[in-house]
């Protein structure tokens, strides 16, 4: 990173309301809060050529991912959305969460070490149930528990459209693995799902093992 920190990444947010070429910007490790992540976000409301931002391993909370949020309400270029190793919590992936409601044009977003629990992981999940353009969910190392992944397993009977679920280093056990193991199951269009450093038991891992076999890919 550059450590460009709030004041840069304002800067290039005016940059990004006239620019009209530029489809990719990556700002990872730059120290960037909400100040410049909302910044960013007037931009998005206005551009209409970014396709990728990378806004990972920044200082991002919940007030910068809900101003992002209401950007994707407006941003109809945006694909991939990068947050990962931020302070989003789950406030912020809430907020995000009822984006994916009414975004159409976001497959990817990443929010691996966020601080999110059961309540964000539920949000994300009831928002998937109604999505159909996300295709990448990263949600690895992160608090998710039983609660979360149930909610997340009961949103895989109904999505159509998810092709990669990663929850590795999470805090979900045996009750949530098997109900995503179920979902698994079910759902055709998951091609992968990732579970280690989970704390699931051996008689769960042997139903995972069997999907394992039958041609998923599972990683636990």
């Amino acid at each position: 990173g550059n450590e460009i920190g709030d004041q840069g990444a304002t800067g290039l947010a005016e940059a990004l309301k006239i620019n009209s070429t530029l489809t990719e910007l990556y700002l990872n490790k730059n120290s960037i809060g909400d100040q410049g992540a909302t910044g960013l976000a007037e931009a998005l409301k206005i551009n209409s050529t970014l396709t990728e931002l990378n806004l990972s391993g920044n200082e991002i909370g919940d007030q910068g991912a809900t101003g992002l949020a209401e950007a994707l309400k407006i941003n109809s270029t945006l694909t991939k959305l990068y947050l990962n190793e931020n302070a989003i919590g789950d406030q912020g992936a809430t907020g995000l969460a009822e984006v994916l409601k009414i975004n159409s044009t976001l497959t990817e977003l990443y929010l691996n070490e966020n601080a999110i629990g059961d309540q964000g992981a539920t949000g994300l999940a009831e928002a998937l149930k109604i999505n159909s353009t996300l295709t990448w969910l990263y949600l690895s190392s992160n608090e998710i528990g039983d609660q979360g992944a149930t909610g997340l397993a009961e949103a895989l009977k109904i999505n159509s459209t998810l092709t990669w679920l990663y929850l590795s280093s999470n805090e979900i056990g045996d009750q949530g693995a098997n109900g995503l193991a179920e979902a698994v199951e079910l759902n055709l269009t998951l091609v992968s799902l990732a579970l280690r450093k989970n704390n699931i038991g051996e008689t769960v891992l042997n139903k995972l093992r069997r999907l394992k076999h039958d041609g998923r890919y599972i990683y636990f």
